[in-house]
């Protein structure tokens, strides 16, 4: 991200030494080398700090600097009754998938029977977008991007979402976004979802249902994301600890001590797309997150078609305390 318009507000007079110093300082927002093991803040850190020193609150504008705050677990009591919800969601191979991974590894912790199936991924989908137009810019974006990308991931804003699309093409359309957003997802390996909003209209005349996502891939995705496989990987990284879409989803039943981001997913409407997605209507509750927990990140994708914020906020409470030790655990044998 160029600051050079940033810095036109200050007067001429302010002389040519003192603005080279100001930019070799703020430089740009962009991407850095990965390094043999990512830089994680602690708990104490703002997470919005790039390795190179760039504050992400100061690049865009007053608002995107606002909603860029961290964000921690509600706290909710999981009890006897989300407990026994837990375990009988977990059978549901029909209307959830979950994958749990370790993001430092890329192990699989616990996944679903069902986890390769095609959900709905509603605004899930988002961070595709996200991805795509960073590293198409080599991680680097304008000021007006980087609020746009802010309110598209924090605050779930869909005029984002289409605009910072069709940028991500060569021509600005909506198809030319789509058909990059899938170069995008094919080239990283996701290739049975379908990360794009909308219809795509081929040049062939056929047409692709987009907005089609798994928790496989999902995993994949936050693992990429965390490891920095991808330019720009660490300003979405980073972005994404600030959403605050997900307080009835997996932050809800999260302890207050656990630092939480990723995207959430909402939509209830007609399917159409049940060529490839089962459900004979939509009813998507959906959260990828990623969680600190002990010094230690993991990835939780969760894909409903239940229409209940609280199974997935239920979910997201059990597999943590099931698998990574969160409170007293939770067992379902």
């Amino acid at each position: 991200m160029n600051f050079l318009n940033y810095y036109a507000i200050f007067p001429q007079m302010m002389g040519r030494c003192l603005i080279f110093s100001m930019l070799v300082v703020f430089s740009t927002v962009g991407y850095s080398q990965p390094q043999s093991q990512p830089q994680s803040p602690t708990d104490d850190e703002i997470p919005f700090i790039l390795d190179d020193g760039t504050d992400l609150r100061e690049f865009g504008d007053k608002q995107s600097g606002r909603l860029l705050k961290p964000v921690k677990g509600k706290g909710e009591a999981f009890g006897p009754k989300q407990r026994a919800r837990y375990c009988h969601l977990k059978k549901d191979s029909e209307k959830v998938q979950w994958v749990l991974n370790d993001l430092e590894t890329g192990k699989v912790i616990s996944k679903s029977a069902n986890a390769g199936q095609l959900f709905f991924g509603a605004s899930v989908s988002k961070v595709f977008v996200a991805a795509a137009l960073l590293h198409k810019h080599q991680g680097t974006l304008s000021p007006a991007q980087f609020d746009q990308l802010v309110n598209m991931i924090v605050v779930s804003d869909n005029h984002a979402w289409l605009a910072l699309q069709r940028q991500v093409g060569d021509d600005g359309t909506d198809d030319a976004g789509r058909e990059a957003v899938d170069a995008f997802v094919q080239q990283m390996g996701y290739d049975d979802i379908k990360g794009f909003q909308g219809w795509w209209k081929k040049k062939d005349g056929t047409r692709v249902h987009g907005n089609e996502l798994n928790t496989l891939a999902l995993s994949n995705f936050l693992y990429d994301t965390y490891q920095r496989r991808y330019k720009g990987a660490e300003v979405l990284w980073r972005v994404m600890h600030a959403t605050r879409t997900g307080r009835s989803k997996i932050d809800k039943y999260t302890p207050r001590y656990i630092a939480i981001g990723g995207k959430t997913g909402t939509y209830h409407g007609p399917n159409e797309s049940p060529e490839t997605i089962r459900h004979k209507t939509i009813r998507a509750q959906n959260h990828a997150a990623v969680l600190k927990i002990n010094g230690k990140y993991y990835g939780l994708s969760i894909l409903t078609n239940t229409g209940s914020n609280e199974d997935v906020a239920i979910l997201g409470g059990g597999l943590m305390r099931e698998y990574l030790g969160v409170d007293a655990g939770v067992n379902c044998s």
